[in-house]
């Protein structure tokens, strides 16, 4: 089949997908709201604990989808499969060993980040389960990152909607108990995801067969490839590793504010993530779109669309964040009646307008740096600020001036901002035209 690889081709596809696939969340989130306020925050305790296991996925899917788009750009399709084949491998065994050491560390990570015994249990039971699917998104994940770079992004997008729907009907059935089930709250939220997951890994697999004609000979360990993915991917993966580890450290300092901030900030980043959605579609799109460019060594090309899709993205990001704003309180009464969780989050979602602006321009920089090789950068810059200013400043603002999640959420702003600069700077210095250079050893 005839793929399409143009921006518009590549946004409107990953955009349908990301939403759909951050929908599946909020219906987790709006299902177990009218179960249990504190079912929420435990999911949200679980969540963040499982993403920064989660990132390490990313590794391979990261290296696979710049490698791919950059070969495909310098017309080099069968280095391409080779390396998706490498991929699956790798991915495969990562997924299997993080779901173990997950699954067996469930009590000592949620000490650790200070989770009340509130929320303990059910966050425990919630993490053991999904710990179990990432086996099956670490295959997901190289297939969805080769059918994307080979603009096959509509077939994502199918396998995601449907997949929202098998969702919501498996919530639906098990956190309440209907048909005959019984009443199993977040449980059941959990055992949803699973088999939803499990199921679309299957549907992604023959996807890789069928529109993209991989064999089974394509599925070998090749040492160049695996080189060439660790070179790009470790340092990408390293940054959301950061990222995620910022998150825990942040996390037990909300978590000692109390559940009903612990569930305030799980129903901030709910709402955000329709912000987010945006930033993210905008940088998936573009760093695809990037990385043929750096393969045909059209680096002009590379340099103008960025900035090109940096000025659609702030339009946009900005127009949503003030609708958000504007509906706030419609939106939150959706979730919970608790007056001090509503107050709190309508606070912070005013403060989201820089925030979000900020993290578009990270998103789309950073990717667009990875696409081009440069992934030094984007993680030098994360761990001096992510540890120096967010983590730090959260206690200052947070914790020692009494601001509580605000004072958190502000910690972040500052850090977005500050990193979004540098990275702006990059960009615009042009460095990272050098950083392509192992395209030429294909052997």
């Amino acid at each position: 089949m005839k793929s399409k690889r143009s921006f518009k081709a590549l946004f409107w596809p990953t955009f349908i997908e990301l939403l759909f696939f951050m929908l599946m969340g909020t219906v987790d989130t709006i299902m177990l709201s009218n179960f249990s306020d504190y079912a929420v925050g435990a999911v949200g305790n679980s969540a963040t604990l499982i993403n920064m296991f989660a990132v390490l996925l990313l590794v391979v899917a990261n290296g696979v989808a710049v490698l791919v788009s950059q070969y495909l750009g310098a017309n080099k399709n069968d280095v391409a499969r080779r390396v998706i084949g490498s991929g699956l491998i790798i991915n495969f065994i990562i997924g299997f060993f993080l779901a173990t050491s997950l699954i067996l560390s469930a009590d000592f990570l949620l000490n650790l980040v200070n989770t009340k015994v509130e929320l303990f249990e059910n966050s425990k039971t919630y993490l053991t389960v999904i710990a179990m699917s990432l086996f099956f998104v670490s295959v997901s994940n190289v297939i969805t990152a080769s059918l994307r770079s080979y603009g096959f992004a509509k077939y994502i997008t199918i396998v995601v909607i449907v997949g929202n729907v098998l969702n919501i009907i498996g919530n639906f059935v098990l956190i309440n108990g209907y048909l005959g089930f019984p009443r199993l709250g977040v449980y059941g939220a959990a055992i949803s995801t699973l088999g939803v997951r499990s199921l679309m890994m299957l549907v992604y697999v023959t996807l890789l067969f069928k529109v993209l004609k991989f064999r089974i000979p394509d599925i070998r360990l090749n040492l160049i490839s695996i080189k060439q993915i660790l070179k790009i991917g470790l340092p990408s993966a390293a940054e959301s590793w950061t990222y995620t580890i910022m998150q825990g450290i942040i996390l037990s300092m909300i978590n000692s504010l109390g559940p009903d901030f612990t569930t305030a900030r799980t129903y901030v980043n709910t709402i955000l993530t329709y912000i987010y959605v945006f930033s993210l579609a905008f940088a998936s799109a573009n760093a695809v779109m990037t990385g043929y460019y750096i393969g045909e060594k059209n680096y002009e090309k590379a340099h103008k669309e960025t900035l090109k899709t940096l000025v659609r993205s702030f339009l946009i990001v900005t127009a949503m964040t003030l609708v958000v704003n504007l509906s706030s309180g419609f939106i939150i009464q959706l979730f919970t009646q608790n007056t001090i969780i509503i107050t709190t989050v309508r606070r912070i979602l005013w403060l989201a307008i820089l925030l979000e602006f900020a993290r578009s321009i990270n998103l789309i920089l950073i990717q667009a740096l990875r696409s081009a090789g440069d992934t030094s950068f984007p993680l030098i810059m994360a761990i001096i600020s992510m540890f120096g200013i967010a983590v730090t400043f959260a206690y200052l603002f947070g914790i020692h001036l009494g601001l509580g999640l605000f004072g958190i959420y502000l910690a972040y702003t500052i850090d977005e901002l500050t990193r979004a600069s540098f990275m702006y700077l990059r960009w615009q210095s042009r460095k990272w035209e050098a950083k392509s250079g192992y395209l030429e050893n294909t052997v």
